[in-house]
């Protein structure tokens, strides 16, 4: 048997009470569905300045802060990361969508850019990102997946609707761009996962496989946005990731690990699997798990 510590969405966050906790629970691996960074005055700002405007629309002042509040959202997610790594425990993590990553993070939303900064130079042999990766250990394969922050389903009537409340020929350009940019990304992503999961069905000889992302997979009771900080358009939405929900409908693994929409919280099953959103950290949340 071995034991897992499943623990994410520490947004900038961790305290001695969790590291006590850890060191008490002496578990085999901990395992963590990302967001080590985090600010919550950047959020705020964001949502209200930032989200769903133009680039014209931001007012200097709030550009300028948002830049210096996210210097503070990587120091604190680096802090994250190396009070994880004294504990001696082998991690295991992918990206969540506060962190920095290597890859544009969301699909049909918000492209987020690679920045200068890093989460990855952290690794070591103790800590490693795992995105569209496959780690295999004595008791179960690991399958690492993606950041995303909503369901990212690049359509052609998600397109039409998107298209109708554009403008001008500009508006309407850069939306079809980001679509096209999007849709690549999507079956990029899916093209990665049907390899990982068949790989892992190859070798997998009766041990579990476990599939670690982010974000919920899409309609379920785990990614129903009900929060009080959330936008209000989305409350009430099931705003988890269609292409994870895709991805484990056609493969089933035994396991789903994620976070990201902390009030949903709990288990569900998508026909065999059983899912786990662990919650937030912040609220005190964290998951042991036997395999």
């Amino acid at each position: 048997m071995v034991k897992l510590f499943v623990v994410g969405d520490f947004h900038g966050k961790i305290s001695d009470s969790l590291i006590n906790k850890i060191k008490k629970e002496r578990p085999d691996f901990i395992i963590s569905p990302g967001d080590f960074c985090g600010n919550e005055r950047w959020g705020k700002l964001f949502f209200k300045y930032v989200y769903h405007k133009s680039e014209e629309e931001v007012p200097p002042r709030i550009k300028k802060e948002l830049v210096s509040l996210e210097k503070f959202s990587f120091k604190d997610g680096a802090g994250v990361i190396k009070k994880l790594k004294q504990l001696k425990i082998p991690t295991l993590a992918v990206y969540g969508n506060w962190d920095p990553t290597p890859y544009p993070f969301d699909i049909w939303g918000e492209i987020k850019e690679t920045k200068k900064e890093s989460l990855g130079n952290l690794q070591n042999k103790l800590f490693r990102f795992i995105d569209f990766s496959l780690v295999e250990t004595k008791e179960f394969i690991l399958i690492g997946g993606a950041s995303s922050s909503h369901p990212g389903i690049p359509s052609f009537k998600n397109l039409k609707e998107e298209l109708k409340e554009s403008d001008t020929y500009f508006q309407s350009k850069e939306i079809i761009l980001h679509f096209l940019k999007s849709r690549r990304e999507y079956l990029r992503r899916k093209i990665l996962y049907k390899r990982l999961f068949a790989k892992a069905r190859r070798i997998a000889n009766g041990r579990k496989i476990i599939f670690l992302t982010h974000n919920c997979p899409y309609k379920t009771k785990l990614d129903v946005v009900k929060g009080k900080y959330s936008i209000k358009s989305a409350r009430g939405k099931h705003m988890g990731s269609y292409l994870e929900r895709k991805i484990i409908e056609q493969f089933q693994p035994e396991i789903v690990l994620c976070g990201h929409i902390h009030e949903s919280y709990g288990i569900d099953k998508i026909k065999k699997t059983i899912i786990y959103n662990i919650g937030s950290f912040l609220d005190g949340r964290f998951k042991i798990l036997n395999i």
